[in-house]
């Protein structure tokens, strides 16, 4: 710390910047560890939508199927679902020994030429093929089941997987609200430091001004003043004035240090950036006169 850092807010910001390094680091430092979270929370809850992913395609299927059965997916549909029906083996394993059956009663009857034989084959056709499509439908009754509960499980896989990323992000979202704020207050006690540096000129002005002019200079800087009025010069010509320091409601009378400083620089010294008068050098010459006059 320098002699005149009370002056200044350079500690102060210093400390601040330092304060603000750390709370940078540190939110940097946890946004990794939320990008990881929700990279795992990605991961897990897509190893998790597999399965349904997977029972909804099969599902779809069976559910497809149904829907040309019943004839809702038009005629296209409708055809894909008779040969379907026809092709399926357990039909026509029943068709075969049935048939087989109708033959082997008409040739043990002797009635195998006749045409009561294809009348009792039709017949055995239609009634399979109507227990059979009865069957055949309610056994693709489950799939629509399936197909829901499936897309059920999709939904709640992803929503889930929604509100735990959105709980990362708030929470995320709240500690770079934490972290602007901190930073926010640091630059704030930065800046309540420079009024106190300000408090700390203002005081060495006005105990400056309490000195002897022969012990320290006094703060003479034209900066440092309002309601200038000149009232007057010295013996040696230089120009004296009535003013009033900033903020400060008393009169006073003196001279103004950038004026002294082009006839007597060694009389002018600089203090935290403003400048201080030695009133006994800057002075001496008008006095010298002062009592070469009074002699005469």
């Amino acid at each position: 710390m320098g002699i005149f850092d009370i002056f200044t807010n350079k500690n102060a910001q210093d400390a601040a910047n330092a304060q603000i390094a750390g709370i940078q680091t540190g939110y940097g430092d946890l946004s990794t560890q939320f990008n990881q979270g929700r990279d795992a929370l990605t991961s897990n809850y897509t190893a998790a939508l597999q399965p349904y992913l997977q029972n909804y395609t099969t599902a779809q299927s069976g559910t497809t199927a149904l829907g040309n059965a019943l004839g809702l997916n038009g005629p296209q549909g409708n055809a894909d679902a008779t040969a379907a029906f026809w092709n399926n083996p357990a039909i026509k394993s029943q068709l075969d020994i049935g048939s087989e059956n109708v033959l082997r009663h008409q040739a043990a009857t002797g009635q195998l030429a006749s045409g009561k034989t294809n009348v009792d084959l039709q017949n055995l056709g239609q009634q399979t093929a109507a227990q059979g499509w009865g069957n055949y439908v309610q056994s693709l009754q489950p799939f629509l089941g399936a197909s829901n509960a499936a897309a059920g499980g999709i939904a709640g896989v992803d929503t889930g997987l929604g509100s735990s990323l959105n709980a990362n992000r708030m929470m995320q979202g709240n500690a770079a609200y934490g972290a602007q704020t901190s930073i926010g207050n640091a630059n704030a006690n930065a800046d309540l430091a420079k009024n106190a540096a300000d408090q700390n000129i203002w005081g060495a002005i006005m105990n400056g001004a309490k000195l002897a002019t022969s012990v320290a200079p006094m703060f003479s800087d034209e900066r440092l003043k309002e309601d200038i009025e000149p009232v007057g010069e010295l013996y040696d010509g230089s120009n004296v004035y009535r003013y009033r320091y900033k903020g400060d409601a008393t009169p006073r009378i003196g001279l103004m240090a950038q004026e002294v400083e082009k006839v007597r620089p060694d009389a002018v010294t600089e203090i935290a950036g403003y400048k201080a008068v030695d009133y006994g050098r800057a002075t001496e010459y008008a006095a010298s006169l002062a009592k070469f006059l009074e002699a005469a």
